[in-house]
């Protein structure tokens, strides 16, 4: 019975016009965020880009940046794509409980549980998708862009990184999951997402900036935050101690999202 309901999720995921949206948008900011960066770097003089951004040479020292740089630099767009995120897996459950999809299934004999399985599977998909593309894309644009020179702890560095980050925002998507599946109006589902990841984060580094003057605290014990600093940490510089922490409170806050969403999903009256 899970396999028939897979194969559904599959076919749902193809031909959702949302998902294909959503990927085109990804595709285009990380373009554009690339085409920006480098018209920037080379129409900025180094003492204005010294200024601004702490560099202590000229342009010329970003026509060597690596290759695996280049994931650093689109991480600017980092929280444009856990904002995508929430919106377009709100927006596509949303759209099937108004249509009625899980009703049907219920009445076809297949439990809540399995119905909640289902859209995990479904929004680890999306997610992971998502994230591929997004650093696929800028690695092409980066060797279109530069052609800085590789180190073998450049790749090892790199791939321990992104392997982390694909990990934490695909758990990140099953908070959003959680909170579309159980907010029965898609548009208060897309405003508690978007609280989640703009305003909550915000709060958290206001307390911090309060709290630790401005040390980092309360900011890695949150998911979001933690893809942040792990975002912008250097690949070549991150341990093997940071890699376990991080997935360690990945698997904690997806747990806790999916215990809690398909708790309170199975227990609802329909």
């Amino acid at each position: 019975m899970m396999n028939q309901i897979i194969r559904a999720e599959n076919y749902r995921i193809r031909k959702n016009k949302t998902f294909r949206i959503a990927c085109i948008v990804i595709i285009g900011m990380v373009l554009v965020g690339f085409a920006l960066f480098y018209a920037a770097t080379h129409m900025i003089s180094g003492e204005l880009m010294e200024a601004a951004g702490g560099y202590d040479t000229d342009v010329d020292a970003f026509t060597d940046i690596n290759l695996f740089d280049c994931a650093g630099i689109a991480v600017s767009l980092m929280q444009i794509l856990s904002i995508l995120y929430a919106i377009v897996i709100t927006i596509m459950i949303g759209a099937e409980k108004r249509n009625g999809v899980y009703s049907l299934m219920l009445e076809r004999g297949y439990q809540t549980c399995q119905i909640y399985m289902a859209k995990l599977y479904a929004t680890t998909v999306i997610a992971g998708i998502g994230y591929l593309l997004y650093v696929a894309v800028s690695l092409i644009a980066g060797a279109i862009f530069w052609h800085g020179t590789i180190e073998r702890e450049d790749v090892t560095g790199f791939i321990r990184v992104f392997l982390l980050m694909l990990v934490m925002y695909v758990v990140s998507s099953y908070i959003y999951m959680a909170v579309a599946m159980n907010v029965k109006n898609a548009g208060m589902a897309v405003a508690v997402n978007l609280i989640i990841v703009l305003l909550f984060s915000t709060a958290i580094t206001g307390l911090d900036q309060i709290l630790a003057d401005g040390d980092v605290f309360l900011r890695k014990y949150w998911l979001l935050s933690a893809i942040e600093q792990f975002a912008y940490i250097d690949h070549t510089d991150t341990t093997v101690r940071e890699t376990i922490t991080g997935l360690i409170e990945a698997v904690g806050y997806g747990g806790l999202a999916v215990f809690i969403g398909n708790t309170v999903f199975t227990k609802k009256k329909r």
